[in-house]
């Protein structure tokens, strides 16, 4: 093996973690076939890996998990084999599992009967779906995720564009996961505009939004950060990536120390919380950044201008709070 070959090697070993060798015994009749698949079983990718994670169901059932269907709390799992002679075959059984501990294992008459009815619901919308999309009689494959020569066409005026090698394949890959991220970026966007509503970055990069209110009192500032239903991640998960952001935006050239933050959840906005809670968040701070927060009861407001500046905020904020509540585009959202 020359040097380069030994570094790429060396690297790839480097960017998978210690790796190891195993060795398993197979029926001869089958050893090239599970050589393959035991190589991308095995492969150091995000590909290897998805397909661990989709066979690792597979090691605590006694059986095979055949076809597996999931709507509306409910789950099927048909298993293999299929049994009885090649004229009367069967699913062996398998199982439905749904609400209320529902937990049946089914019958081969069962499994059979419920199969069919799938087959005949699951055939209907494919075809109608087909239909409204007009996809019938024509091909389309600019992915080449499943190699076929049934898709290779030698007619000109039916050409299918495929990548031509696993480099041009896995670029194209790249470009769908691009994609679809950038999509759900646009997915998240609140479907309003507030100037009391500030996007920002949530954990694990997905995009939070949250209401502000902010004042200078007394030779300080009073900065609110304000729960928003279906927010994403919520302010106090993020309290000190928010107060640094909110200090370098709108107060950058004030002393951190001077800023007094207070957590805010509005009434409705979480299930448990029927009236507006206000805390106050003590943090630490280095070079304009904060860090450790410390959350307690807010100071006493004897005049009650802040609680009541918090409210107007809220009051000014109300119809983008309530299409926030109601997005379908945040349909999935929790605050964590």
């Amino acid at each position: 093996m020359n040097r380069m070959r030994l570094w790429r090697s060396k690297k790839t070993s480097q960017e998978a973690g210690r790796q190891t060798q195993v060795c398993v015994w197979t029926p001869e009749q089958d050893a090239e076939l599970v050589r393959q698949l035991c190589t991308r079983l095995a492969e150091p990718s995000e590909r290897g890996s998805s397909l661990r994670s989709v066979l690792m169901k597979q090691l605590n059932r006694r059986r095979t998990i055949g076809d597996t269907w999931s709507a509306g709390g409910w789950t099927v799992e048909f298993d293999r084999p299929f049994v009885g002679p090649w004229w009367f075959m069967r699913q062996i059984g398998g199982r439905i599992i749904g609400p209320l501990e529902t937990h049946i294992e089914l019958t081969p008459e069962e499994a059979n009967e419920l199969n069919l009815r799938l087959d005949k619901l699951i055939s209907n919308e494919i075809e109608a779906w087909a239909t409204e999309k007009k996809f019938y009689g024509t091909m389309r494959d600019d992915t080449g995720v499943i190699l076929s020569e049934s898709l290779t066409l030698p007619h000109e005026d039916r050409f299918i564009r495929r990548p031509a090698s696993d480099a041009e394949f896995a670029a194209n890959e790249a470009r769908i996961a691009r994609a679809i991220h950038d999509a759900a970026i646009a997915y998240r966007k609140p479907p309003f505009k507030d100037s009391s509503l500030i996007e920002f970055e949530g954990a694990f990069g997905f995009p939070s939004f949250c209401q502000i209110a902010h004042r200078q009192h007394q030779g300080r500032v009073q900065f609110a950060l304000i729960h928003m239903p279906n927010g994403g991640s919520s302010v106090t998960n993020m309290v000190e990536s928010l107060a640094t952001l909110m200090r370098q935006r709108f107060y950058p050239k004030l002393d951190p120390g001077l800023i007094d933050w207070f957590d805010v959840i509005p009434p409705g906005t979480y299930d448990i919380f029927r009236e507006i809670v206000i805390h106050a968040v003590t943090l630490q701070h280095a070079n304009g950044v904060y860090s450790d927060p410390d959350w307690s009861e807010a100071p006493d407001d004897p005049s009650g201008e802040w609680r009541a500046f918090i409210e107007a905020t809220l009051a000014r904020g109300r119809k983008a709070r309530e299409l926030a509540q109601a997005a379908p585009h945040n349909e999935n959202a929790v605050a964590d």
